[in-house]
């Protein structure tokens, strides 16, 4: 019919959309990228949660060493510091379990190790530690590197087993750092000083650890207590003897000290090293110090438990039960009990056309010099009152010599007294020099170091060797005495390690069996 228009055939044959492989490729890229969102939301939700826990963590540390400064000063002390901050309000809800002290909060477990130890500072001087307790290594000596190493990524809280105070490390897990403070109570042997409370102050060690989010985590800290001073603690009013002059004959000293409260202990000491404890009862106490006998035979040698002449300081002070000093008092006392003993190792030798004598020293603390005599008719007074252990003889005279020295001090009265003669020292009446050693060199490893060497000297004189070297520092006049020796004549190098970063001249002298000394080598060599 006209007007009436028919579909298309064309049109009605056309497919539009997409082919089933095309849509799987859709998908994919899809779901690639929903898993890349997936994992950045599970790392964010573990970044949040090890926040969280840190967070946490570092606030319980901080009510931990809170609770520990509002502990009274004298009352901290390692033995009783964790149940005493178990028993703070808000800190009662720890556990003991297997890891350790325990804390649970916002659903995460935190270990818990805590430490106190007492620190002497030495800006004011050092003095005896009166119990243990004090810090092994005074205000630490780890690094957060060395920290980390102990502790681990994957550790708990006793680290990798080895036991390091400053690191917070409680290997037993019984909530107390370990390896932190001394628990001997062991006298200590490099403390010993003229400061009266050597306790100055008190660190803290905290250690909090957790797993959560991204795995094991610590917060150490570390955090000091001042010392309020000696007010609490119990302090001697008066010792007696305030002083003391020990004269032949006496043997034992008493010494009666009053407190003004009631000690636990009363410990002593003589030149700030602790010698005993003393007895007593309330606030009167007493102790004893046993000087031993004197040897009073000519040219004899101290007795093994004799106290040698000299001043010495005798000082206690009393402790509380939580190791906590109160102010000290001391008494002076002055031994003079014999002449002195005869000086030790004495040597007599020839060099540079002179004669010398050297020795030991006198352990007796009152002597004021040496006296050296050559032998002769009468014996000749050579060096007079020297200060030094050395004495040269400059009127040497031909032939065989000897020689003997004494050690003087002064009697009751203040005037100077002859001590025993040594052993005599023979120099013999010929002897070559040795040859000068040869090719003296000096290196400098450390700033505060050098090491001398050179070639082996010779003796001309036949059946005579080397018998050591001698080295002479700043100056070659013989009368300080040498620096150092050798072990014996095999030994071609000497270390000085006390440099102290300043420059010094060496010489090195050959000495042979009978301790005639060798020309120095040159001019020296300066480092």
């Amino acid at each position: 019919m006209a007007g009436i228009r028919r579909p298309s055939l064309s049109t009605c044959a056309r497919e539009d959309g997409f082919t089933i492989i095309e849509v799987m490729v859709a998908a994919v890229i899809l779901l690639t990228g929903l898993v890349g969102v997936l994992g950045i939301v599970t790392q964010s939700d573990a970044v949040s949660a090890s926040n969280r826990a840190r967070e946490q963590g570092v606030a319980l540390q901080r009510e931990i060493i809170e609770a520990a400064q509002a502990i009274p000063y004298e009352q901290l002390a390692q033995a009783t510091l964790v149940s005493k901050i178990r028993a703070t309000a808000g800190l009662t809800d720890s556990t003991m379990t297997s890891r350790g002290w325990t804390y649970q909060r916002r659903n995460v477990n935190y270990s818990v190790a805590v430490g106190t130890c007492s620190v002497d500072d030495p800006s004011d001087g050092t003095g005896p530690h009166e119990s243990a307790g004090y810090c092994l290594n005074g205000t630490g000596s780890t690094t957060a590197a060395q920290c980390l190493a102990y502790l681990g990524r994957t550790g708990d809280i006793a680290g990798n087993g080895t036991a390091h105070g400053d690191c917070g490390v409680d290997t037993n897990r019984d909530g107390n750092v370990d390896g932190l403070a001394d628990t001997t109570g062991a006298p200590c042997t490099n403390c010993a000083g003229t400061d009266s409370n050597p306790n100055d102050y008190k660190r803290i060690v905290v250690l909090v650890r957790w797993d959560k989010g991204l795995g094991t985590r610590y917060a150490l800290q570390s955090t000091t207590v001042p010392n309020p001073g000696l007010a609490a603690a119990p302090a001697i009013t008066s010792m007696t003897p305030a002083s003391r002059n020990v004269i032949p004959g006496d043997q034992i000293l008493t010494f009666n000290v009053t407190l003004n409260r009631t000690p636990a202990a009363v410990p002593w000491y003589v030149d700030g090293t602790a010698h005993g404890q003393a007895t007593g009862s309330g606030t009167n106490w007493a102790f004893t110090w046993d000087l031993g006998a004197v040897n009073n035979t000519t040219g004899g040698t101290p007795n093994p438990n004799e106290i040698l002449d000299g001043t010495y300081v005798v000082s206690a002070k009393g402790v509380d039960e939580y190791g906590q000093a109160g102010t000290a008092k001391a008494s002076t006392v002055i031994i003079n009990r014999r002449v002195p003993y005869a000086p030790p190792n004495v040597h007599a030798g020839r060099n540079d056309n002179n004669g010398y004598v050297d020795w030991g020293a006198n352990a007796e603390r009152d002597v004021v010099g040496y006296r050296v005599y050559r032998v002769g008719s009468p014996d000749q007074l050579v060096c007079d009152m020297v200060t030094v252990t050395r004495c040269t003889d400059t009127g040497l005279p031909t032939g065989a010599a000897q020689y003997y020295v004494r050690a003087v001090d002064r009697d009751s009265s203040g005037n100077l007294r002859n001590g025993d003669a040594s052993v005599a020292a023979n120099v013999p009446a010929t002897d070559t020099p040795p040859t000068p050693v040869g090719n003296l060199q000096a290196a400098k490893p450390t700033p505060t170091s050098t090491i001398l060497s050179w070639t082996a000297a010779t003796d001309p004189d036949p059946g005579d060797s080397i018998q050591f070297y001698r080295i002479y520092r700043d100056g070659t006049d013989w009368v300080n005495g040498y620096y150092g020796e050798t072990t014996g004549g095999s030994t071609l190098s000497f270390t000085d390690s006390a440099t102290g970063s300043d420059q010094h001249t060496y010489w090195v002298v050959a000495v042979d069996q009978s301790f005639t000394e060798s020309r120095p080598l040159g001019s020296g060599v300066q480092k």
